[in-house]
């Protein structure tokens, strides 16, 4: 999609950045909604249990309301919702329009084995990163990383099999649908695509709502709004952040070494040299099969 170089900067601004922020906050504001009505439900759980008496009630709406259960399958009730909307709003808007063009553009783009594997060893060493950057977070915020922990604690602490299926398959659906499918096409419009990359990242960061999260994400945004302008697609963004979600289980029952700084600075450096490699490998062939 090629942006409109004679835009004013007024009109990027409003419709470019603010637009895309109104989307995002719309998705926001829908996920607090869900949440705010199933604490609304525990309120009245509480008071039919305790048959009218306002203390006893709001005792029993706050054991439910802070219940990691009852959290965790809220969480994923939000999620789901909002998926369902993200899902078809980015379909009405954008996805049904792709031209033929773009769909084989994917083809022999976005399906290739090299594309796959980039994807796999990138969100390795993304994921090492983010670990880094929570590492240096606890170092010197540790208030910040405990509030964090207790709070993913209460969102996510219930039903592990509710916990994997909202983190690793809802989550990654619903926000690239919102961040690479809705905000990602609305800034193509009106800027460059290193500016947009740039843009949508920041937002993904925001769009966490917590400073931990908020901080690891900027750089995990950036490299899926990089895979979403190069394939033109939002279906490799999925999956790569699914396999990336995925790894917070999978690293978590690895040998303890795994687990520490000098893996980690090891794992980000050797995927940033065999992503670059195999980068290159395929920009050398793709020059090779147009001078043919």
């Amino acid at each position: 999609m090629e942006y409109n170089k004679k835009e004013g900067i007024g009109k990027k601004f409003v419709e470019g950045i603010l637009l895309s922020f109104e989307i995002m906050g719309l998705f926001m504001l829908l996920q607090l909604l869900v949440s705010f009505v199933g604490v609304m439900a525990a309120t009245v759980a509480g008071n039919i249990l305790s048959e009218g008496d306002m203390t006893q009630t709001q005792h029993i709406a706050m054991n439910i309301a802070m219940d990691s259960n009852f959290m965790t399958i809220l969480t994923v009730a939000a999620t789901f919702i909002s998926l369902i909307f993200s899902v078809s709003a980015y379909w009405i808007i954008w996805g049904r329009k792709k031209t033929a063009e773009d769909k084989q553009f994917f083809r022999k783009k976005g399906l290739r084995m090299r594309t796959f594997s980039m994807i796999v060893i990138g969100s390795c060493g993304l994921y090492y990163l983010s670990i880094l950057i929570v590492g240096l977070i606890m170092v010197f915020n540790p208030e910040v990383m405990e509030n964090y922990n207790e709070m993913m604690e209460l969102a996510l602490g219930g039903s592990e099999i509710l916990a994997i299926f909202a983190a690793v398959i809802l989550a990654p659906i619903n926000e690239e649908c919102i961040m690479r499918g809705l905000v990602l096409k609305n800034l193509q419009k009106y800027f460059s695509a290193p500016v947009v990359i740039v843009l949508q990242a920041i937002m993904f960061g925001i769009f966490h709502a917590n400073w931990v999260q908020g901080i690891y994400a900027i750089p995990i945004g950036a490299a899926l709004g990089y895979v979403a302008v190069k394939c033109k697609s939002v279906l490799p963004c999925i999956f790569m952040h699914l396999f990336y979600n995925s790894l917070s289980f999978v690293v978590g029952m690895l040998p303890e070494f795994c687990q520490t700084g000098t893996f980690a600075i090891g794992t980000i450096v050797i995927s940033a040299v065999a992503v670059l490699y195999l980068g290159k490998v395929g920009g050398t062939e793709e020059v090779a099969i147009k001078e043919r």
